[in-house]
C-alpha cells in the first residue's frame, strides 16, 4: 500500500449513518483528512485494494494503516 500522500485518505458515503459518524467525529477533532467520496455502485479500484469487504467508511493513516470501521477511526 502507498503511504506517501500529505493526509490520512477518509473513503466515504454521505447517506451512510457509519460514515456520517466518522466525518463527524473526525471534523470535531479537527483532524486534517482527504475526504474521497464514492459512489457504492462504482467502486474506485484504489478503494478496494485498501478494503475488499468494499464497505464504508475507511480511513488510510498516513503509515499505510487501514480502519473499515466507524468506531476505530473515531478511537
Amino acid at each position: 500500500m502507498e503511504t506517501n500522500f500529505k493526509y490520512p485518505i477518509l473513503y466515504t458515503f454521505r447517506r451512510c449513518p457509519y460514515a456520517m459518524r466518522a466525518r463527524f467525529a473526525i471534523r470535531s477533532s479537527k483532524l486534517i483528512v482527504e475526504v474521497r467520496e464514492i459512489k457504492l455502485q462504482e467502486k474506485p479500484s484504489e478503494f478496494l485494494k485498501s478494503s475488499p469487504k468494499g464497505t464504508v467508511p475507511v480511513l488510510i493513516t498516513n503509515s499505510g494503516e487501514v480502519l473499515e470501521e466507524s468506531f476505530d477511526i473515531i478511537n
